[in-house]
């Protein structure tokens, strides 16, 4: 069976979820700026919907979600 082809801002997509959470895996309890970019900002709520990270809106910022 073919994988299925991706587009290239899906792509773009999860290229950058990968940076996001290797850049905030290197900094976990600090909060980081999502950015401007339409596909980091797809790739923090994607994230976030899935419990990965969690966003402070106000301040356009995520971080990792801790441990409980």
């Amino acid at each position: 069976m073919p994988k299925p082809k991706i587009t290239k801002a899906e792509r773009l997509v999860q290229e950058q979820m990968i940076a996001m959470l290797e850049w905030a895996s290197d900094h976990p309890d600090r909060w980081h700026n999502i950015g401007k970019l339409e596909a980091t900002k797809k790739a923090a709520v994607l994230l976030a919907k899935r419990g990965v990270i969690e966003i402070w809106p106000e301040t356009n910022q995520y971080r990792l979600k801790p441990k409980k």
